[in-house]
């Protein structure tokens, strides 16, 4: 086996309520703490934050209280990006609402060669865009070229339900790693989702959009480099953004 490590950054209970939606601003105390123009903004990543986890939905549902605090997990294999992040976060402790850093805790992982059993911690998303082909040579003196344009960039969420969800995920992922690292070993790559009861979709706000994630159990045959790299940059879309 081989070990790795995800950082969880922990703060304390919050002084007034939390909105329910508060993706955006954890992202924006993220990138405050990585520096003002910061090189990781809107740039395709190499690191996996979650969000924020530790509190309970309040009456009025649009709230949630952190009473006894809250905490977010990082990780990555960038290590220069780790220690920006966390000197980052030892200047700037106060976090949102009245929740101020209070520690971390390192959390280590097993890998293997063969099957690694995977718990999403935050729903994971993909896009795909089904009408790309059918378009491919669009010009904008086409009939209907605004509605077929829109058609043209139209994305779909892929959903664990979905038929060959299993085909559908395990190409993806073979895509993603090549497009990191075309040397590693993809030979025997393979992907299983469990049928589990407690596996659900969940709707995710994100610069004021909606995107639609899967919450569920992933088994991934591979060797353990593979698995280990999967852990620390996630599964899906905008991993950098919860």
């Amino acid at each position: 086996t081989t070990i790795t490590m995800r950082i969880k950054f922990s703060f304390s209970k919050n002084t007034s309520n939390v909105i329910i939606n508060n993706q955006s601003l954890v992202n924006s105390y993220i990138h405050k703490c990585l520096g003002k123009n910061n090189i990781y903004h809107d740039a395709k990543n190499d690191y996996n934050i979650s969000q924020l986890y530790g509190g309970k939905l309040n009456a009025d549902n649009k709230t949630i209280s952190f009473n006894e605090g809250g905490y977010i997990v990082v990780s990555s294999l960038n290590t220069e990006f780790i220690n920006k992040l966390i000197c980052g976060i030892l200047m700037n402790p106060k976090f949102i609402n009245g929740m101020v850093f209070s520690g971390t805790e390192f959390i280590q992982e097993h890998f293997y060669n063969g099957w690694n059993h995977f718990a999403t911690l935050t729903p994971f998303i993909i896009k795909t865009y089904p009408n790309r082909e059918k378009y491919k040579f669009l010009k904008s003196t086409d009939e209907n070229f605004e509605e077929k344009l829109k058609e043209k960039n139209k994305y779909i969420f892929l959903k664990f339900t979905d038929d060959n969800f299993n085909e559908k995920l395990k190409q993806y992922l073979k895509r993603k790693l090549s497009a990191i690292d075309k040397t590693l070993d993809l030979s025997n790559f393979d992907v299983k989702v469990p049928i589990h009861n407690d596996h659900k979709t969940k709707d995710v706000l994100i610069k004021n959009v909606i995107n639609t994630g899967n919450l569920c159990h992933i088994s991934i045959y591979t060797n353990k480099k593979v698995a280990e790299l999967l852990y620390n940059i996630g599964i899906g879309q905008s991993t950098g953004s919860g």
